[in-house]
This record gives C-alpha cells, structure tokens and sequence, in this order.
C-alpha cells in the first residue's frame, strides 16, 4: 500500500513542476528576448548563432527556475490534495505525515541533485561557451557593432558614427570617431571611408581608415596652438567591439578546479579573493538551498487551511522570491567586503532551514502553522 500512495504522490507531482518549469523558465526568458531580437535586426547575427547563444543561456536559467518549479510543483499537488480532503483520508487510513515524506523527499534530492549538477557544471560551460560563440561571430562579422548613422558606443573608450555600413562585411563610409581612451588628450577622427576587420596575431579588431583628419586637443598647449590637425590616408585604429568580451574569464565561467586554483593564489581580503570564495560556495549553497525550499512546502502543502490552489502557487513564489532577495544580498555584501564571503552564501540556507523546521514541527503536533500571535487579522481587529 505505502508504494502505491508513493506513486500516486509522485504522479501528483510531475505535471505540476513540468508546466511550471516550462513557464518560470519562459517567462525568465523573455526578459532576454529583447537583446536576442536586437542581435537578429540591428546586429545581423544569424539564426543558427541565435539559437545557439538560446541553448547555452537555458543552464544557468534553469538553476534558478529547477528549484521555483519543484517548491512550486510540491505545494500544489499537495495543496490540491488537502482541498479535495485526501489528506483526511490518508490520515484516517493511518497513514501520518512522516510516513508521506519519503517520495516528496526523493523528489526534493533529485531536483537538488540537478541544481548541483547546472550550477557546477552546465552553467559555466553554457557562459563560457556564450562567450566563445560571440567572439567567433565577431571574428566573421568585423562590423557586427556598428549601427548605421547612429552614435554607436558599444566600443571601449570610442564613439563612433558611420554614415553608411556597407553591404560589404566590414565596410564603412562617411566615418567619425571621438576617441577618449586617453583623458588627458581625446581625438576626433573623420574619414571618407574605412574597413573594419580581426587581427589574429593581436586578438583585437582594427579599423582601417583612408582619407580623412585627426583633430588632437593637447591639455598642456594654450591657444590656438593646443588644436594640432593631421590629415592621412591611410589610420590604423585598435577598438575593442565588445565590452563583455574585454579582460579574462568572470568567476561564474570558471570550473571548480580553476575556482580554486584562483582562490589559493589570490592573497585573503583581494576583490578576485572574495569572488572567488564567493562563487565557490554559492555553487554548493544554492542545491541545498533548493532542498530546503522543498521540504518547507511539504507542510506548507498539508497544511488544511488553504484558501484553494491559487494559494500554493502565489505562497511557492513568495518563498522563492525572498530566498533570492535575502541569497542576492548576502552575494553583494560579501563582495563589497561587508560580511564573511565563505558564509554570505550560505546565509538564506540558514536562515529558511530554521523556517523549514519550526513549520514541520507544527505540522507533527497537528498545529496551525501560524501561531495566533502571528496572525494578521488579529493585529488589524486590534
């Protein structure tokens, strides 16, 4: 018989984290649509390059949306079951809430087991390879940040306006270039014509400019003499075209391996210290955290007074919202130096297994969740 209810309460389960997966993980999604969209439109990057830059972001979204939709998937299936008085009958049968706990806990392992899995190992490779896809499609398309009569600063240091982006890859017409990479003395550039394409030996893109003027203000002159005009026909300019491809790999690219490697060569108290240590523990703390999430809506669930099934689902998503609140804000006071940076990530686990415990406490003395003194109506009759 208990195998049976085990069964019936996985099969409850499933559908309910499936579609709820499916959603939180579109609805994440569609927050990056926007950018995606811009790459088809204004950049001209190609569908085959779209799709793929899709495939790598799903990981590192499903790390966050995996654990929403099994807390959430939970709290329905057992909130649909106390509605339609299951519960009652399962208890009648004498069946307690200990004995319930064995296929809800297996499912919590599996869906922390997962979380482990994306934040080791599929969510950096899913940057990392992000990153690669887009220096290799800025090495075929030189121009793919160049946005035609607009003041484009998508470039590190330079503004740059063309007044035509030429059917040619790479090719630009009518060209002005503010370049402030040096502060102390800027210069403006214009050129009839230019050609934008990838040094291999210097990793970096290079704009070849014909006929045009460099206008060079120089802070230490007075007069007329501090503007110095030269023309040329022919201007090498060095651009860096993305910002994000600028500098070695961020914490989160980085496997375990590299994460410690870093963490042992970096001296204590350092910023890439901090982010490592940071990082290293928040690859861990984030699955249990997920585990937790889980048990917590297991009497969350059972709990008899439930308002109907919209219930769960907006309960499941405040929970995780102010897991995230409390995991993100203990991310950036450890990085800002503020608190310990090998606990900060493991503070919301800590703070909701407390939560985790009184609840199923309650629940075993068959008590209402909510002690009288934290009910709300009461303060508002007061």
């Amino acid at each position: 018989m208990p195998l049976i209810i085990y069964r019936y309460l996985l099969l409850e389960i499933l559908p309910p984290f499936g579609v709820g997966l499916l959603a939180f993980t579109a609805i994440v999604f569609l927050g990056r649509l926007m950018k995606i969209t811009q790459m088809i439109v204004v950049k001209g990057v190609g569908l085959v390059e779209v799709l793929q830059t899709c495939l790598y972001l799903l990981p590192y979204l499903l790390v966050f949306t995996l654990p929403m939709a099994a807390t959430v998937g939970i709290l329905l299936s057992l909130t649909r079951l106390s509605v339609d008085r299951e519960v009652v009958a399962l208890k009648t049968a004498g069946m307690s809430f200990v004995q319930l706990l064995p296929p809800i806990l297996g499912f919590s392992l599996a869906a922390a087991a997962i979380t482990l899995m994306l934040t080791v190992f599929g969510s950096p490779w899913g940057q990392q390879a992000t990153r690669n896809l887009l220096d290799s499609v800025a090495k075929k398309r030189a121009d793919l940040g160049i946005q035609e009569q607009v003041f484009n600063t998508d470039f590190q240091g330079l503004m740059l306006f063309a007044n035509r982006v030429s059917s040619q890859a790479g090719g630009l017409e009518g060209i002005f270039v503010y370049d402030f990479r040096d502060q102390e003395n800027p210069n403006t550039v214009y050129a009839q014509s230019g050609q934008l394409s990838f040094d291999e030996a210097q990793e970096t893109m290079i704009m070849e400019l014909t006929d045009g003027y460099v206008f060079r203000w120089d802070k230490e002159e007075k007069g007329p003499d501090r503007w110095t005009v030269v023309d040329f026909k022919s201007y090498r300019l060095p651009l860096q075209l993305f910002g994000f491809l600028k500098g070695g790999r961020s914490e989160s690219e980085m496997s375990l391996g590299e994460l410690w490697s870093r963490f042992r060569r970096e001296q204590a108290g350092t910023d890439p210290y901090n982010r490592a240590v940071v990082e290293l523990n928040q690859r861990f703390a984030m699955p249990v955290g997920a585990l937790i999430l889980c048990l917590i809506a297991m009497p969350l669930g059972l709990s008899h007074r439930h308002q109907g099934r919209t219930w769960g689902l907006i309960v499941g998503l405040v929970l995780f919202l102010v897991y995230y609140i409390v995991f993100t804000a203990s991310w950036r006071l450890a990085v800002s130096f503020k608190i310990n940076p090998a606990l900060a990530p493991w503070t919301s686990d800590f703070l909701f297994i407390w939560v985790a415990l009184f609840l199923w406490y309650r629940s075993m003395k068959e008590l209402p969740l909510l002690p009288d003194a934290l009910k709300w109506h009461r303060f508002l009759k007061a």
